[in-house]
């Protein structure tokens, strides 16, 4: 039950129970999609066998988000609107136009949706109203903005800000591989990106690459800013850090794991676990990006 990627908010104001968020995601939960609908959202049971929408350890509270999606390429729906565009024009002699031709498509598209498979997508949320953090396990944008749509619309009177910070990642990032070091408690590691300001923004990277001081800054002094580099903290936990504030590919390293018997203590101790790291390295991150911009 760890995170590989972190958006980070912060919540700026509305103070939720776990008992109110419960109510209020219940009746927001994820339906399946009708015959006639493409897609449909809402909140699901972050552990699937139990049916709580909230689950709660201490503080610290797991929401999950699911999209149920209806599969229907435009691939599939454009060859059996040709292949009725064909049969149209051998039964009245001439061409449809295009209005005919848009209404043959939505035609096909109404017969095809029934048949249609669906996938389903999760994503999870925790949440730590004391410290004010609400975190998406997300790298994409769009989904995050998908997702705080939905939260909006079931939690009344809660709003978020993205955290900012008083220098930019890019800035910092920069600035660590020109020759200053970052704080003591972050390792470099040898993952990198490097962009170019002008327009066709020349990009180097570096990959399970020992980053060299010299190399780097020889980049960097022809107008190159770091968008993206791999670091360890605490020797506990790797991730990459990107210059919009995201933390991806989040990867344990050597914490001791509690023991557990069954799939249930294991998740509780995941969740735990990842929780207590977590909520001690966003604050060295925040400093090591010159403190929290309110």
């Amino acid at each position: 039950m760890w995170f590989k990627n972190l958006q980070l908010y912060r919540i700026t104001s509305g103070e939720i129970t776990p008992e109110q968020l419960e109510e209020a995601l219940s009746l927001h939960s994820l339906q399946q999609c009708m015959q006639m609908e493409m897609q449909s959202r809402g909140w699901l049971p972050p552990r699937g066998e139990k049916e709580n929408f909230v689950h709660l350890f201490g503080r610290h509270m797991l929401i999950a988000f699911g999209v149920e999606k209806k599969l229907l390429p435009a691939s599939v729906i454009n060859q059996h609107a040709k292949d009725r565009i064909i049969q149209i024009e051998q039964q009245q002699g001439y061409k449809p136009g295009k209005k005919q031709i848009r209404d043959i498509k939505e035609s096909v598209l109404i017969e095809l949706l029934p048949r249609a498979f669906t996938q389903r997508r999760t994503t999870y949320v925790w949440i730590d109203p004391k410290e004010k953090w609400l975190v998406i396990d997300t790298a994409n944008t769009n989904k995050a903005d998908e997702l705080l749509e939905t939260l909006f619309q079931s939690v009344d009177n809660f709003t978020l800000e993205p955290l900012d910070t008083k220098t930019s990642p890019s800035a910092a990032m920069t600035r660590w591989l020109s020759g200053d070091e970052p704080p003591s408690i972050f390792t470099i590691d040898r993952d990198c990106e490097l962009q170019g300001m002008e327009d066709e923004k020349t990009t180097v990277r570096y990959t399970h690459h020992t980053l060299e001081a010299a190399e780097t800054l020889r980049h960097i002094k022809t107008g190159k800013k770091v968008t993206k580099l791999a670091m360890t903290w605490a020797n506990k936990i790797s991730f990459v850090l990107h210059d919009n504030l995201q933390l991806r590919r989040i990867a344990p390293l050597d914490i001791l794991k509690e023991s557990a018997e069954t799939t249930e203590e294991l998740f509780d101790s995941d969740f735990a676990i990842m929780t207590g790291e977590l909520s001690q390295l966003l604050p060295d991150m925040v400093d090591a990006l010159g403190g929290e911009d309110k």
